[in-house]
């Protein structure tokens, strides 16, 4: 993915010029809702850009829920059953389009209708990939299989995939597929400026966001979808866990991010506060450098995992509250799911007998590791350099600031990362961090051509049965023929929060504080 940094203090400068609305648009956001107050946030990180086209960062997907709407949406709870939302219905053409019946009445941030043409320009090559038009937004590791987008009326568009796409109406809810505006980007006439403010339908709008400080939200009292359920939102960035504790009993913030199983307790004891969250779509594992002289052997690759009693991991390390999954897949892929597929094995003995056979010689592996980027990071790490040194595996920490330094050339290394299925399939999930537009195959740490064609093949494929022998194809590759990864468990998103602040938590890294959330809904 095309590097933004660098236009990170640019990009906010020029935010500060909207922020003229900002405090004021606060202001009258509260008059307006008297018994709304603004909730404040304590987050562990600043998004690189709350555009959603561009990114996965979680930082990101705290914020863009808040600003943008999809066509279609998940429901945020187990089923991820699909709902209307931009488009309020749609019917399958055949197996390749899909013709959506707009929302009327819907506006922008800014006052602007929503029309057909909006939907058009944010499915289109212009705005999905990304600056520079480098096809490494995030939006295209789910989004490539569009063709193209025909507006039949203001109100009336048909999606064309490049060919049969069974998941295209899943697609249209995931990451990447919210709607912005189309003249507001126009008006703003280069990335830079636009990210610093851009405009969706959301129930919330940018106000203001301060480097490293803060991301301020008012509320957008013409929402589509009901009232919004406060008057604005305050992000603020709190990077040390124990400070976000201490922001949320002291009362400085409302709800804090990341929450580690270590603090469960601590929050628990305030008779006012109390920890939400639970297991998401999401799944933590690390990341292997297959070109490394030492990780390239296979053996070394699958003794890595096998000598991790994962079991003891979760217990220990997150009181039994994340699941350990069979291969990178969760059940919610439905017809995907492979439920026969193996257990994620724990077999010291076999990870002696794959080393030998490896002829690995006690050489050192090096584990890139940033402080407590996830939570229980540092202790995890420590846990399992435990584990691996019992059978023979020579693991050292080389401590880093962040992914950059992580994933510089040569990476020569494992390091911890996280994907959340996008939508529920393996095209969403693994697909898309090792496919070839993922990110490992993009660092240029790991390929696989059989990985490649089973996945390209997978997307043109709809019959159930027949996806099924591919996917399985695909988790046999990951697991055990040519790793890219050792998975650890399946994530928990984990918050601490008032007791009286209605809120209840979906099942991805997004949060939800607009109307649509079952604790706001008067349905």
């Amino acid at each position: 993915m095309r590097n933004l940094t660098f236009t990170r203090r640019r990009i906010l400068g020029a935010g500060a010029a909207a922020g003229l609305m900002s405090v004021a648009g606060l202001r009258i956001a509260a008059a307006q809702g008297a018994d709304r107050h603004t909730l404040k946030i304590g987050m562990s990180g600043f998004p690189p850009a709350v555009e959603p086209a561009l990114y996965v960062h979680t930082a990101t997907r705290r914020i863009a829920p808040q600003m943008f709407d999809t066509l279609i949406a998940f429901e945020q709870n187990e089923s991820m059953a699909l709902r209307p939302a931009l488009a309020e219905r749609w019917e399958r053409i055949d197996g390749k389009a899909l013709r959506l019946f707009l929302r009327k009445g819907v506006t922008f941030h800014d006052g602007s209708p929503f029309t057909s043409a909006d939907v058009a320009f944010s499915l289109s090559p212009e705005h999905l990939l990304g600056p520079g038009k480098s096809g490494k937004s995030t939006a295209m590791q789910t989004l490539d299989t569009i063709a193209r987008v025909d507006i039949i009326d203001e109100h009336t568009v048909i999606v064309y995939a490049k060919n049969d796409d069974a998941l295209l109406e899943k697609r249209l809810a995931s990451w990447g597929a919210e709607i912005v505006s189309k003249s507001a980007f126009d008006a703003a006439g280069s990335w830079d400026k636009w990210i610093s403010a851009p405009i969706g339908t959301g129930p919330y709008r940018i106000v203001r966001q301060k480097l490293d400080v803060n991301v301020i939200l008012a509320s957008h009292d013409h929402y589509w979808g009901g009232h919004p359920p406060f008057a604005g939102i305050e992000f603020r960035v709190i990077p040390e866990l124990a400070s976000r504790v201490n922001a949320l009993s002291v009362g400085e913030v409302d709800f804090i991010t990341d929450v580690s199983p270590d603090t469960f307790a601590e929050i628990a004891k305030k008779t006012n506060l109390e920890v939400a969250g639970g297991a998401v779509q999401n799944i933590r594992f690390l990341t292997i450098d297959k070109t490394d002289p030492i990780l390239s052997k296979v053996g070394v690759r699958r003794a890595l995992s096998l000598a991790l009693d994962r079991k003891t991991f979760v217990e220990a390390l997150w009181q039994d509250r994340v699941p350990v999954p069979n291969g990178f897949q969760f059940p919610s892929f439905g017809d995907g799911y492979i439920k026969d597929f193996p257990a994620l094995a724990y077999d010291p003995d076999l990870a002696r007998q794959l080393l030998k056979e490896a002829g690995y010689n006690g050489e050192t592996i090096t584990y890139k590791l940033l402080n407590d980027y996830y939570p229980n990071q540092l202790i995890g790490a420590q846990t399992m350099i435990e584990m691996w040194r019992a059978v023979g595996l020579k693991v050292e920490i080389q401590m880093m600031e962040n992914f950059g330094q992580v994933q510089t050339k040569p990476v020569h290394a494992i390091y911890d990362s996280s994907s959340t299925a996008i939508f529920p399939d393996i095209l969403a999930h693994a697909w898309r961090e090792f496919g070839p537009s993922g990110t490992s195959p993009q660092v240029g740490i790991w390929s696989n051509q059989e990985f490649f064609d089973l996945g390209s093949k997978l997307k043109a494929t709809a019959d159930a049965q027949a996806r099924r022998v591919l996917v399985r194809r695909m988790l046999e590759i990951i697991d055990r023929d040519d790793p890219p990864c050792i998975i650890l468990h399946g994530s928990g998103q984990f918050y601490g929060k008032r007791k009286d602040l209605a809120w209840i938590p979906g099942q991805t890294l997004d949060l939800n504080f607009g109307p649509f959330n079952p604790a706001y809904s008067k349905t």
